[in-house]
């Protein structure tokens, strides 16, 4: 290189100025300073005409020796730039096709074309004629890149050559990385850049060929590079690369609205969109990290897509942030969203690792894995892991592997096994992190088992009521018979109380399975709490401690109050109970108002996702109790679960709490610590004071008064499935006078209805029947049922059936079980006396 340097000083040392150029200046010399001097001496004799001739040729002369001496320096110049470009060396530096200058004392002396050309692509401008400076050229990068420049303008004298690697945006947006390589010579710099980003993208195809589609954004969601497997997954590596994420990627905004911080990662269910607009979901996961320039950048990974294809070549360009592979792995992929690990052979059950970047690191938190063997890495489960025993040529790249790492966390993860394409005899695991799918999966099962519970729990509930309905329907008329007196008096009580504390078991039943009949109302919570104040400590006991803290300024819930303080009920007896083997303790029920966006935990927000609003009203019940383990809170929700001792529960207390508040449309959460206590929380949706309608505000209930004379007369058409139900009932309103017709189901009632002689008042139905239901017999019927009130009976809430029943104005409802007097007084309600 110091030929170079050699040629063009030979050039300009051999390049002087032409032997005319001196002779045409001493002529013009000569005349300029004969006229001056003839001037001088005879200026009085020649006169003042004469005089300014002389002063003229002078003036004239002068200015042609200036034109001369001006001509043969332009002349010298272009002579000597000419010959700076001659000679072997100097025309090998600027026909170079990479680029190339030399700089003395930081400023440009000579450049070649190649670097005026990257000087265009990158958008450097000079603020000079010649070309911008190397300072000049990396302007727009951040302190790191001045750095690395400032590092190489003084590389000490002794040290021949010196080298930096920049990454850089060219003015089209497209990530690339430059090795600028300086050569001391003498009191020169020759400086040399070569574009290698191709380079940089086969020595990090170990991150590029991941079987997970790869991109990285900046801020605004502009797409700076993808990978092949992402390329194929949109529709083909052939053609154009996205410019924004919003073009492939359904909601965006869950990664480009978090905070940009350095090293913080973003996990979120996604959709994959395709270019032909197939929708597929997805796991997006992206860690944000900074360039030179200070640009945030999101390298993202996704994961989960259903066409995961092998490697394959493709020309993506090196994420953001990735540096070359043959640098340290820390450094090398600090910012890949997934765990890498090299493994020295492809024996998976005998192959160790050697390398493993720091997303690994942070992952088997509390494992060390140098030279650990790869089997090692997981935990000890022979059946989750038995891939463990094949090789990496056996594995498909597009099928992944479940487990579960070792160490402190004990991640779930999928694993992605790739053979080496280099070296035959080593391997490439990728390790991406599920657990956030595998809560979403678990609380599904949770929600799927709950449901399946609740939908038992209401069958079974509906089938009580009917039993328990003949139970005192048939109880009350033995009473009727053997009054307070009688023997067998004690023993038909016994039966009615025993039945009456049935009834209340399956309302907390219906209650769990959100089929409870509610009646729903604007509450003020604080008001709320502070009337259960009394009932509560009066039914805790002196050895709770019952604090009650309020919030201030909390919006109104809508909710039914008799539910909301049966929730309150329970969680503060299962608290008093927890408390009870330590001999007591504190009861805190607090409330407070809680925004969306200033819920942290990812998986509430997930839940609460589905509850309209931006604002909650949180009641939180927490106790100094024992605590419990993971597993009891697993299963506290399920009914008839308990951890009383036999006859001291019924197990449906936090069964009843679960079904209330879901039913409200809130969500209930519980944290618990061994020897710390429990803590119960609910989140129910805020009112907001512009939606409040008239039907919110309180009015007046009119006490309805019961007639003291139950007996009436009128034609009842009572249609019942249930034989034991239908045969009291029917022989109990005979006694009071009414004329009543049986049916069995709703084809029998409908016959009935056509072949009736008299119309009817009353039309009493169950509305669950097997063929033809309720609903469906007052639908058919109701042009013969002409002006006859309609009551309903069933063992299932009365919400069930408000849509049915809405068009419907004239239907009431009786919940089952209900006792002789309650539909007696049902039934002279609704005919009063009409006329047989």
């Amino acid at each position: 290189m110091a030929s170079v340097i050699r040629d063009m000083e030979e050039s300009e040392a051999a390049v002087s100025k032409p032997v005319w150029v001196w002779i045409a200046a001493a002529i013009l010399g000569l005349l300029v300073l004969a006229s001056a001097i003839v001037a001088a001496l005879n200026a009085a004799a020649l006169g003042l005409p004469a005089i300014l001739l002389l002063g003229g040729m002078a003036l004239v002369g002068l200015l042609a020796l200036i034109s001369v001496i001006m001509s043969g320096q332009s002349s010298e110049d272009s002579d000597r730039r000419k010959s700076s470009r001659e000679g072997p060396y100097a025309d090998a530096f600027f026909k170079n096709p990479d680029s190339m200058a030399i700089m003395q004392d930081g400023k440009m002396i000579h450049s070649n074309q190649a670097y005026a050309q990257l000087a265009k692509k990158i958008g450097a401008v000079s603020t000079t004629e010649t070309a911008p400076s190397v300072d000049q050229l990396f302007s727009t990068g951040g302190k790191e890149t001045s750095s690395a420049i400032f590092r190489l303008h003084h590389i000490h004298k002794d040290t021949t050559e010196a080298e930096e690697v920049i990454d850089t945006l060219d003015t089209d947006g497209t990530l690339h990385r430059y090795r600028v390589h300086v050569t001391n010579l003498e009191d020169r710099q020759l400086w040399h850049i070569t574009d290698v980003t191709e380079e940089s993208h086969s020595e990090e195809s170990v991150l590029i060929g991941a079987p997970v589609g790869l991109f990285s954004v900046n801020r605004e969601g502009r797409v700076i590079a993808t990978n092949s497997v992402l390329d194929r997954w949109m529709g083909g590596e052939d053609t154009a690369r996205p410019q924004y994420m919003r073009e492939f990627i359904e909601n965006p905004e869950a990664l480009l609205d978090s905070p940009a911080t350095p090293g913080r990662v973003v996990r979120t269910d996604t959709r994959l969109i395709t270019r032909k607009g197939v929708v597929t979901p997805s796991i997006m996961v992206g860690t944000w990290t900074e360039l030179d320039s200070g640009e945030a950048i999101a390298s993202v990974a996704l994961y989960g897509h259903s066409s995961i294809g092998g490697r394959t070549s493709g020309t993506a360009l090196p994420l953001a942030g990735v540096p070359s592979a043959d640098k340290d792995m820390e450094t090398g992929f600090s910012s890949a969203p997934v765990a890498i690990l090299h493994l020295n052979g492809t024996d998976l059950s005998k192959a160790n690792v050697i390398s493993a970047n720091p997303a690994f690191e942070r992952m088997s938190e509390g494992l060390s894995w140098e030279g650990l063997p790869f089997s090692k890495i997981f935990t000890k489960n022979d059946a989750e892991h038995r891939f463990l025993a094949l090789t990496a040529f056996e594995c498909e790249t597009d099928k992944p592997f479940d487990a579960t790492l070792a160490g402190t966390n004990m991640l779930p993860v999928s694993v992605y096994i790739v053979p080496d394409p280099i070296v035959e005899s080593s391997a490439w695991a990728y390790l991406v992190d599920t657990s956030a799918r595998k809560s979403l999966e678990d609380q599904l099962v949770q929600s799927q088992k709950m449901q399946a519970i609740g939908q038992l729990a209401a069958g079974v509930a509906h089938d009580f009521n009917n039993l328990l309905t003949a139970i005192r329907l048939n109880t009350d008329e033995l009473l009727q018979r053997h009054p307070v007196g009688d023997p067998s008096y004690p023993e038909l009580q016994n039966i009615n109380t025993t039945g009456i504390r049935a009834a209340a078991l399956v309302k907390k039943l219906l209650a769990f399975s959100r089929k409870q009949t509610r009646r729903m109302e604007l509450l003020n919570v604080t008001d709320t709490l502070s009337e259960m104040i009394v009932t509560l400590k009066q039914t805790l006991g002196e050895r709770a401690k019952l604090n009650v803290v309020h919030g201030r300024g909390l919006p109104p819930v809508r909710a039914d109050k008799s539910q909301i303080d049966t929730v309150l009920m329970n969680l503060c007896v299962n608290a008093r109970d927890a408390m009870e083997d330590q001999g007591g303790g504190t009861i805190t029920i607090s409330s407070r108002e809680k925004a969306r966006h200033e819920i942290d935990d990812a998986s509430l927000a997930l839940a609460l996702k589905t509850i309209p609003g931006d604002n909650f009203v949180v009641i939180e019940v927490a106790d100094t109790g024992t605590g419990m383990t993971d597993d009891v809170k697993s299963k506290i929700f399920e009914p008839f679960f308990t951890t009383k001792e036999i006859g001291k529960g019924t197990g449906l207390g936090l069964a009843t709490v679960y079904g209330i508040v879901q039913q409200s449309g809130g969500h209930l959460t519980v944290d618990s610590e061994l020897g710390v206590g429990t803590t119960f929380r609910i989140y129910l949706p805020a009112v907001d004071p512009n939606d409040v309608t008239e039907e919110d505000l309180p009015k007046a209930v009119a006490v309805a008064k019961k007639p003291a004379d139950l007996t009436g007369q009128g034609n009842i058409l009572f249609v019942e499935d249930e034989a034991s139900v239908r045969l009291i009932a029917a022989k109990s309103l005979r006694k009071k006078g009414y004329n009543v017709v049986e049916a069995e189901d709703g084809e029998e009632a409908f016959e009935m209805l056509e072949e009736a002689d008299e119309p009817f008042d009353l039309m009493i139905s169950d509305v669950v029947m097997p063929g033809m239901d309720g609903p469906t017999l007052l639908k058919k019927g109701r042009s013969m049922l002409g002006e006859a009130r309609i009551v309903f009976i069933s063992g299932y809430a009365e919400e069930e059936f408000s849509d049915l029943l809405s068009e419907e104005p004239d239907v009431t409802f009786l919940p089952k079980p209900f006792t002789l007097a309650q539909l007696a007084e049902k039934v002279k309600a609704e005919i009063g006396e009409s006329e047989a």
